[in-house]
């Protein structure tokens, strides 16, 4: 991550459908489109899951298999395909990051995998085992805050920097696949950033892309969308994603908003200078004025260009004495001048 350019995550999550071959061509399509990092994500469903566990409401709609465990199962790729999948990301080019959902499945990923940052979930700010171990380690954080309140919040955060203090980005999220636009409340993220003194960015659950690309406008410095080749595919998360042509607009809008947010200072281009002076007016004779005369509020009216005196400036013109004559609709020109 650098200081200038939001990082944009594009996240596969389970929308390889637990194809390895579908998953390598998301990484390629995906590097294609321009984003810095392709997130996945890994468990053990067996111990992530209790055999009370039961699938929410959006999942059961958009998944045909009868419980969490069973989802979650059809859906897991051979941790070694970790090991495949992070060689073909230094391939193309881009960061790969996966969000672990069990404390072997972290570990494992940090035996065989490079990834620049741990990325902890929603739903894991307060799972202990992962929390102690990444609280022990020297590396940045992503942390996503779906579901969470300030308080809990900053009782990850507090665990999180219990050894030393982290690199921590708050992804302000809002855990709703797809999340309504209403519900979104992107000042929230400004908050956090305020709050927590941290640096923010943006989980996207929408089915559009313009709260990613506001969040942008706002000061997000992480994007992370999911991604997938087909909405209509069985699977939880493939309908509250964009297909990888809208994510190609996706990336070159955001590269042409952060190039546009700029400064607090005014700054002139060369182009906005030269307009400037045709756009503007000056000083320009109103009458044809000769050698010696002392110019006058009646000798003077305001036309384009701006190459002269400013009509602010004419004060600077009343009672002087010109030094050559000036035919009318002419610009007054200091050099006229005594």
């Amino acid at each position: 991550m650098t200081n200038d350019k939001v990082y944009i995550i594009g996240e596969v999550g389970p929308n390889h459908n637990g194809s390895l071959e579908t998953a390598l061509l998301m990484v390629e399509k995906m590097a294609e489109a321009g984003v810095d990092c392709v997130k996945f994500q890994m468990t053990d469903p067996y111990k992530l899951y209790s055999d009370d566990s039961f699938k929410a409401s959006y999942q059961q709609k958009n998944d045909k298999s009868k419980g969490a465990r069973e989802m979650s199962l059809s859906y897991q790729l051979r941790p070694e395909a970790h090991i495949t999948l992070c060689e073909k990301c230094k391939e193309c080019g881009v960061d790969y990051i996966c969000t672990a959902f069990d404390l072997d499945s972290l570990i494992y990923l940090d035996r065989h995998v490079e990834m620049p940052y741990y990325k902890i979930a929603s739903g894991e700010i307060f799972s202990l085992d992962i929390i102690d171990y990444i609280n022990k380690q020297n590396k940045p954080i992503i942390l996503s805050t779906g579901m969470a309140t300030y308080e809990e919040i900053g009782k990850s955060i507090f665990m999180l920097n219990k050894n030393f203090k982290k690199e921590i980005t708050i992804l302000h999220c809002i855990s709703n696949y797809p999340a309504k636009y209403e519900e979104v409340n992107l000042l929230n993220m400004v908050e956090l950033k305020n709050r927590f003194k941290c640096r923010v960015g943006f989980s996207d659950h929408t089915l559009g892309n313009e709260c990613a690309t506001a969040a942008v406008a706002m000061g997000a410095e992480i994007i992370e969308k999911h991604v997938t080749f087909d909405k209509n595919a069985n699977g939880p998360d493939h309908k509250a994603s964009i297909d990888i042509g809208e994510l190609k607009v996706l990336v070159s809008s955001i590269r042409h908003i952060e190039a546009s947010i700029g400064v607090s200072e005014r700054i002139f281009s060369d182009a906005q200078r030269e307009i400037s002076k045709v756009a503007r007016k000056s000083c320009v004779t109103s009458r044809n004025l000769q050698k010696g005369d002392v110019i006058m509020r009646d000798d003077i009216c305001f036309k384009r260009p701006g190459t002269g005196f400013l009509p602010i400036e004419i004060d600077q013109l009343i009672g002087k004495r010109l030094l050559c004559d000036i035919d009318v609709d002419r610009v007054i020109k200091e050099d006229f001048l005594e």
